[in-house]
C-alpha cells in the first residue's frame, strides 16, 4: 500500500469538492454569519489597542509562528496589521473547518452530522472572546487547525508521525493553549478503536501520537532557544510537576476551571445543555440495546475501564495548559479544551444509526443556536462599553488637559453602561469574562483604555507605588466631579476615583 495520495486519489478529492459546493458554501457563510455582530460592533478588544498603535507581534510570548505568520499577512517586517474585519470572518471559517476535520477524523461521514459537526467548536461560548481579537484570532485559530489536521492521517501511521510532529510544533509556536487539545482528539479515536476491537492498532496510534508530541514539543523549545527571544519574565511557562504542592496546585487548578464553566452552567446555557447530555446518554443507551449480544463479552469490562480512564484524560486536558503551570490564566480563551471535549457529547450521538438525524437536530439546534445569542449579545454588550468608556474620557479630558498628560490613577471600578443591564450577571455571567471592564482599579489594561485617544501618559504606576499614592489621596485636590467619578489631580499625577470617595 503507497503511503502518499495518488494523483487519481487528489482528483477524486477534488471532485468530492465540487460536488459539495453548495454543502461547503453555506458553512463558510453561516460561519461569518456567527461572527457578524462582533465585526460590526466594532471595538477593539484593549491589546488589539496597543498592537494597532505599537505594531508589535507576539514573539515575547514565544509564538515566533504566530509573528512569522501576521508579518508576512501584513506585507510588513517590522509591524503587523489586524486585517480587520477579514481576520475574523477568516478566523470563524478556520474554526469551522477544524471541527469539520475532527468530526470527519473521528469517522463521521453522515452530511449532517458533519454539517453539526463544524459548528460545534466555533460556537463554543468561551470562543467567541477569541473571535473578537483583531490581531489574534487568526493565530489562534490557526494554532487549533494544526492539532486536527493531523489526525486525517490517523490510518497512515508514518504520515500521522510526521505531520503530528509539524502540527503540535506549529501549535505551540502559534498559541500554546491549544496543543493539549491533540490529546483530547487523540482519546476519541482511541476508544473509537477499543470498541472496534482494535486494541494493537489503539496501542500503536498512542504510542506514535505520544512520540510526535513529545518530538513536536521539544522541536518547539530548540527553536526557541535557538531565536534566543526577549521572553516575558514571568511564570507561564513554568511547570508545577516539581513542585512538592503539586497536589494541592493541581486540584486548585481544577476547582478554578470549574468556576469558569459555572459561568454557563449558571445561566439559561444549562437548559441546552441538559438537553444536548440527555440525548447524548440516551444515544449511548439505545446503541447498548441494540448491540447486547456484540458488547457483552469478556472483554467489555476492559473496554469500560479504558474508556473510563480515557475519559479522565480528557477532563484533565480540557482543562489545557493552564492545568500544569505556576501562573495559569483562566479566561474563556484558554477553554479551547472544553470546546474540543464537548465533541464527545456529539460522538454519542453518531452511535444511534437509526434515529441520530432526529436526535441530533433536537440536541444541537438550541445548543447552536444558543450561541448565536450570545454572539449577539457579547457585540451589543461590546459596542455599549465601548461607547460608555468613551464618554468617561471626553469627560476626563478637559480638566486632564489642563495638567498637560498626566499619569493616571485608578481606584474602584468603571460602571457598567446602562444600556448593558439586561445583560447581567444573572442572565448572561460569561460576557462579563468575554467583556470585561478595564477600568478596574490597578489593571495596567484600564490606563491603557483611558488612553486610547492618547490623551494621557503611557506611564503606569502600579504595585507599592500605586498603593503609597492611594494613601495620601486626600492630599490631591478635587478637580472634577460627577455621578460617575471624582478626579484628583496633583502634579503630574491624576486618580480617577470611581468609588467617589469624599
Amino acid at each position: 500500500m503507497k503511503d502518499y495520495i495518488s494523483s487519481k486519489q487528489f482528483t477524486e478529492k477534488i471532485q468530492i469538492l465540487k460536488n459539495n459546493k453548495t454543502y461547503i458554501l453555506s458553512i463558510v457563510l453561516l460561519s461569518i454569519l456567527y461572527v457578524l455582530p462582533i465585526v460590526l460592533a466594532n471595538t477593539h478588544y484593549v491589546d488589539d489597542l496597543n498592537r494597532t498603535v505599537a505594531g508589535y507581534n507576539w514573539d515575547h510570548d514565544g509564538r515566533f509562528v504566530s509573528s512569522k505568520i501576521m508579518h508576512l499577512l501584513s506585507f510588513q517586517k517590522e509591524v503587523v496589521y489586524s486585517l480587520y474585519p477579514f481576520s475574523n470572518m477568516i478566523s470563524a471559517v478556520i474554526l469551522a473547518l477544524s471541527g469539520f476535520i475532527i468530526s470527519y477524523s473521528v469517522g463521521v461521514r453522515n452530511k449532517l452530522m458533519l454539517f453539526i459537526g463544524s459548528f460545534l467548536l466555533l460556537t463554543c461560548p468561551f470562543l467567541l472572546e477569541i473571535l473578537s481579537y483583531r490581531f489574534d484570532c487568526i493565530p489562534i485559530s490557526l494554532s487549533i487547525l494544526s492539532i486536527a489536521v493531523p489526525f486525517l492521517f490517523y490510518n497512515n501511521k508514518r504520515i500521522f508521525f510526521a505531520v503530528s510532529v509539524l502540527g503540535v510544533f506549529l501549535s505551540l509556536g502559534l498559541y500554546q493553549t491549544s496543543a493539549l487539545s491533540y490529546c483530547i482528539i487523540l482519546c476519541f479515536l482511541l476508544a473509537k478503536d477499543v470498541w472496534n476491537n482494535q486494541f494493537k492498532n489503539a496501542a500503536i496510534s498512542f504510542l506514535v501520537a505520544a512520540v510526535s508530541f513529545v518530538l513536536g514539543f521539544f522541536s518547539y523549545k530548540v527553536v526557541l532557544k535557538w531565536l534566543d527571544l526577549n521572553l516575558l519574565k514571568d511564570r507561564r511557562a513554568d511547570f508545577i510537576f516539581a513542585d512538592d504542592n503539586l497536589k494541592m496546585l493541581l486540584k486548585e487548578r481544577f476547582y478554578s476551571m470549574i468556576d469558569l464553566v459555572k459561568l454557563l452552567m449558571f445561566s439559561s446555557y444549562r437548559f441546552v445543555f441538559y438537553i444536548l447530555l440527555f440525548f447524548s446518554v440516551l444515544s449511548i443507551v439505545i446503541y447498548f440495546k441494540n448491540n447486547f449480544k456484540t458488547l457483552f463479552n469478556k472483554i467489555l469490562i476492559a473496554k469500560v475501564i479504558i474508556t473510563l480512564v480515557l475519559i479522565f484524560c480528557i477532563l484533565i486536558f480540557m482543562a489545557g495548559v493552564n492545568m500544569f503551570v505556576y501562573e495559569p490564566r483562566w479566561v474563556p480563551r484558554a477553554m479551547i479544551g472544553w470546546a474540543v471535549g464537548i465533541y464527545g457529547l456529539y460522538f454519542a450521538i453518531s452511535l444511534n444509526s437509526k434515529y441520530k438525524n432526529v436526535m441530533v437536530i433536537i440536541s444541537f439546534t438550541p445548543f447552536i443556536y444558543y450561541s448565536f445569542l450570545m454572539s449577539s449579545q457579547l457585540a451589543i454588550y461590546l459596542k455599549n462599553q465601548d461607547e460608555f468608556s468613551d464618554y468617561i474620557i471626553n469627560l476626563l479630558s478637559p480638566k486632564l488637559f489642563e495638567h498637560g498628560k498626566p499619569k493616571v490613577i485608578i481606584n474602584g471600578v468603571n460602571k457598567t453602561a446602562h444600556r448593558n443591564i439586561t445583560i447581567n450577571f444573572s442572565t448572561m455571567p460569561l460576557i462579563y469574562q468575554l467583556a470585561p471592564i478595564y477600568e478596574n482599579n490597578g489593571w495596567g489594561w484600564g490606563i491603557i483604555r483611558l488612553n486610547k485617544f492618547d490623551n494621557i501618559s503611557s506611564v503606569y504606576i502600579g504595585d507599592q507605588e500605586r498603593l503609597d499614592v492611594l494613601s495620601k489621596m486626600k492630599e490631591f485636590p478635587v478637580v472634577d466631579k460627577n455621578v460617575y467619578y471624582t478626579l484628583r489631580i496633583k502634579d503630574d499625577i491624576a486618580i480617577v476615583d470611581f468609588d467617589r470617595n469624599e
